[in-house]
Order: structure tokens, then C-alpha cells, then sequence
């Protein structure tokens, strides 16, 4: 006689830690094609169809309003209708875009291509600097006798300028001018004109002294100016890197070159990074860094907390022993938490440093090297979807227990 057999649900989830006769009766083994719900009870997974082909399609985000995507070096939009339109060349090739959103602009980054989409057009995120000093030398004016340093900015139509060239310095050993005979050209063809910039007599700080074509080359100056200050001598264009957060007004940037390296841009100034104060350097490579309202999760060796991050009055400190998996960061609807993945299973990251382990004791991802993720809103269920790489076998699998007792008699 058949003996009927009630489940009341799995509350837990899956369970691939414990011996199959240890997993409790709340959860389950393994779980395919099937969303579990807050009451325990499983629900089957609808299916897909395909909503758009592409060839070889990668860096795929969203911030739930807009998604992009990059192929074949192109960056293209995907509407919700399935169909997507071009933004513009990005010079890619297989490095996956590292994407952030501050207020309604997109900031985009890899080893190889940076960028910001405004307004749903692509621009660029920041100006290179001038590669090369001008060359000066003396003429005829009424500047006082001293020594002279000169610098070259470039500068966009939209009244983006970058930071400043290497200084060049000249002499005059009595009254006279300074005559400017060779000026760095810019290769970004978004560059429309240079400024000239020129200290005082043996003075510390550069002041505005002409204003030239992006071709231009000459530029001369005879008697003392009296134009703007310099205000990006010391900072630099975004570096290019392999992940962005942002937090306290600033864009964190885990550069490409050294990944040990987090850079941050100027407060409130995303177009410029501080390149003699504007770095946190780990031990370790950085394989992803997430923000909250108040700090800046650093993903490493460990995964440590900086609160303040980018203010002067910034502090360190350890929250987990291990890392964060790279591409596993994702931002979690409706709060300011983010969620990543470890070696040990999902975690939420709060503000202050406050992290909460999802299932540490019932599930084991194995060693996964990277990853993509989102956290999916659908049908009253909220889900935090990962598809990774693993470099250990961490098989759910599903099997069959048996215990006896045998009982030798004698005779």
C-alpha cells in the first residue's frame, strides 16, 4: 500500500554543504527549473524566447531603465521591444566594460576604452593631458625680469579642460616677452581649442595667458597677465579600469594597468582624478569594489570597508577574509545595499560597513574566477541571478541514503 507524503515547502533553499542524510527536511539537494518562494513552496520557472540576435555579444548592463551592450567595438542601446540602435564606435575587443551610473549619465570603462552616455549620446569621460611641455622662449615686452613657467591645457567645446602639461620654464634677464614656439597637439578630435597658462616672475601659480586653436602652435606674450588660475595642474584623466563605484560624490576606479590600485575622481568632478592624493593602494589585486551611501567595499585578499572614502579623514578596516568574485557586483532594488558573490556564497553589503552572509552554512559556490550578475524583480519573487566561471567542482546533485542495522544470530 502506497503511503502518501506531504511537503510543506523548503524554506531554506538549496543545501549542497551537508552529507545528502544531513540535509534538513527544509531544504533541498538541488533545485532545476524552479523558484522557490518566501513560503518554502516551489514554483516552475517560465521559459524565454529570444528577443534579439547578435554575434558575439558581451558587456551587456542595465540600470533598469536603459541597457546596453557591446558589439563587434560597437556600443549599442537595447529597447525593451527587442529592437537596439548604434551609440557609437568603442575600442573594446574582448575586455568587458565596467559600467556605473550617476544620476542620469552612464560612465563606462575597460583596459582598453572609457566614455559617458548623456542624454542617451555617447561622449568622452574626461580629456587626456598633453603629452609634451610648450617651448618658450624671449622676445620683446614689458615682463618683469625672472623666471617663467609656462603649461598647456586642452579643452572641449563644452568647457571641459584637462589637466596640464609638464612645465617648460625660460629666463628673463631683463624686461621683455615670452614667445611660445611649439605647443602639444591634441590626437582627440574632440579637442577645439588650448589654453596657454603662465606664471608670474619666479612665482608658484599659472595664470590664463592665451587662448588658441587645438592646431595652433604659437602664442606670445609681452606683458603680465591677468587671466583665470590654474586649477588642474595636478590632475589627470580617469585611468582606464576594470571596475566602478561611486559613492560621497566620487567615482571609484579600479585601474587596468595595476589593479592593486583604486583611484578616485575630484568631489563632484568626475573628469578628474588627483594623480599626487587621489589612490588607495592594496596588497592584492582589486577584483571589485561596490559603494554604499556612506563608504566603498574593496573586494582583495580580504574584503575591506573604507568609510569616508576620498575624504581626508578616511578609515580602513577588514569586514570578511576573503574577496569579492570580479563582475558579481549588483545593486539590490529599492535600497542603497549591493549584493556580491564570495567563495562562500552571496553576501549584502549595508552602509557602515555592516555585511550580511546569505547562506554561508547550507550553500558553497566553489572558486569562481568572475562573474555577471543582477538582482531580477519578476513576479513577486526577488532574485540575485549569477552566471560565473568556477575553478572547483561544486556540483547540486541529488541522491539516495539508505541505514541498516544487520544482526548476526547464531545457531
Amino acid at each position: 500500500m502506497s503511503i502518501p507524503v506531504k511537503f510543506r515547502g523548503w524554506p531554506k533553499g538549496v543545501d549542497n554543504v551537508h552529507q545528502d542524510y544531513e540535509v534538513p527536511a527544509d531544504s533541498l539537494r538541488r533545485a532545476v527549473n524552479v523558484d522557490i518562494l518566501d513560503s518554502g513552496k516551489i514554483r516552475r520557472r517560465k521559459g524565454f524566447s529570444q528577443t534579439l540576435a547578435a554575434t558575439n555579444p558581451h558587456s551587456l548592463w542595465s540600470d533598469g531603465v536603459n541597457a546596453y551592450y557591446v558589439v563587434s567595438n560597437t556600443l549599442r542601446r537595447f529597447f525593451e521591444n527587442g529592437t537596439s540602435t548604434s551609440l557609437g564606435s568603442v575600442v573594446v575587443g574582448a575586455n568587458k566594460l565596467a559600467y556605473v551610473k550617476v544620476n542620469s549619465e552612464v560612465y563606462f570603462t575597460c583596459a582598453t576604452a572609457r566614455g559617458r552616455i548623456k542624454s542617451g549620446t555617447l561622449t568622452s569621460w574626461g580629456v587626456n593631458n598633453p603629452t609634451v611641455p610648450p617651448t618658450m622662449t624671449t622676445t620683446t615686452g614689458v615682463l618683469p625680469p625672472g623666471i617663467y613657467f609656462g603649461a598647456v591645457t586642452y579643452l572641449l567645446a563644452d568647457g571641459r579642460e584637462s589637466g596640464a602639461s609638464a612645465l617648460a620654464s625660460v629666463t628673463l634677464a631683463a624686461d621683455g616677452g615670452i614667445a611660445v614656439t611649439s605647443m602639444p597637439v591634441p590626437i582627440d578630435a574632440n579637442v577645439t581649442k588650448k589654453r596657454f597658462y603662465l606664471s608670474t616672475a619666479n612665482g608658484e601659480v599659472l595664470y590664463m595667458a592665451a587662448e588658441v586653436g587645438a592646431a595652433d602652435l604659437f602664442a606670445t606674450i609681452s606683458s603680465p597677465v591677468a587671466g583665470a588660475e590654474l586649477r588642474t595642474e595636478y590632475l589627470i584623466a580617469p585611468p582606464l579600469g576594470t571596475s566602478l563605484a561611486h559613492t560621497l560624490g566620487r567615482i571609484f576606479i579600479v585601474d587596468a594597468a595595476d589593479p592593486r590600485v583604486v583611484w578616485f575622481t575630484e568631489a563632484q568632478d568626475y573628469g578628474h582624478v588627483n594623480k599626487r592624493k587621489g589612490f588607495y593602494v592594496f596588497e592584492g589585486p582589486v577584483t571589485a569594489i561596490a559603494g554604499s551611501t556612506d563608504g566603498l567595499y574593496v573586494g582583495s585578499d580580504m574584503t575591506y570597508f573604507i568609510a569616508g572614502a576620498g575624504n581626508a579623514d578616511a578609515t580602513q578596516r577588514m569586514v570578511l577574509e576573503f574577496g569579492i568574485v570580479a563582475g558579481s557586483v549588483a545593486s539590490i532594488p529599492f535600497s542603497t545595499d549591493v549584493i556580491w558573490m564570495t567563495e562562500q556564497g552571496p553576501v549584502i553589503g549595508k552602509d557602515s560597513g555592516a555585511v550580511e552572509m546569505m547562506t554561508r552554512e547550507r550553500m558553497s559556490p566553489g572558486g569562481m574566477t568572475e562573474a555577471t550578475a543582477m538582482v531580477r524583480d519578476k513576479d513577486s519573487v526577488r532574485q540575485y541571478v549569477v552566471v560565473g566561471s568556477n575553478t572547483e567542482s561544486s556540483a547540486l546533485q541529488a541522491g539516495s541514503y539508505a541505514e541498516a542495522e544487520i544482526v548476526r544470530r547464531a545457531g
